[in-house]
C-alpha cells in the first residue's frame, strides 16, 4: 500500500471518532475534517490529513481557526512524514504542540509511532479550543 493510503487509512479513522466528539463538546466551534494532496506543481508534493476547528465572533487580531494536522512530503521521492501538530490560523501560525522534532522518512513503524502519540495532539487541541486563542 502507498505512503497516503496508509496514512489515510490509520488516521482517518482516528479523527472521525475525534470530530464526533468535538461537535459534541463544543456546539459553537465549526469542526471538519481536511485530507487533501497538497504542493502537487512543487518539490513537496504531500499529502495533508487534519482537524480543522473555526471559531464565530473572534477579535480582528485573533486567528479564527486552529487545526490539528500531519503531513506527507515528497511523495513522488522519498516520502516523509513531515509534521504532526497543532497550529494556530492565520495571522498567528503559532504551533501549540508537535509530536515530530524533525521530519522522519515515512514507514510503516514511523506511522504507528505517530498514531500512538496523536491523543497527545488531540488533549493540545481540546486546551486550545477551550482558551479560544494561542498561548502567546
Amino acid at each position: 500500500m502507498d505512503p497516503v493510503s496508509q496514512f489515510r487509512a490509520g488516521l482517518l479513522p482516528i479523527l472521525q471518532v475525534w470530530e464526533q466528539e468535538l461537535v459534541r463538546e463544543y456546539p459553537d466551534v465549526k469542526v471538519n475534517i481536511y485530507d487533501c494532496p497538497v504542493g502537487k506543481p512543487t518539490n513537496w508534493q504531500g499529502h495533508d490529513i487534519g482537524i480543522a476547528c473555526t471559531f464565530r465572533n473572534v477579535a480582528p487580531e485573533w486567528p479564527d481557526h486552529v487545526a490539528l494536522s500531519a503531513s506527507l512530503k515528497r511523495l513522488h521521492k522519498t516520502p516523509s512524514i513531515d509534521s504532526a501538530d497543532v497550529v494556530w490560523g492565520h495571522p498567528s501560525g503559532y504551533v501549540e504542540a508537535s509530536v515530530l522534532p524533525a521530519s522522519v522518512e515515512f514507514s510503516s513503524d514511523r506511522l504507528v509511532e505517530l498514531i500512538e502519540r496523536l491523543p497527545e495532539l488531540f488533549t493540545a487541541l481540546k486546551q486550545a479550543i477551550r482558551r479560544g486563542r494561542p498561548l502567546f
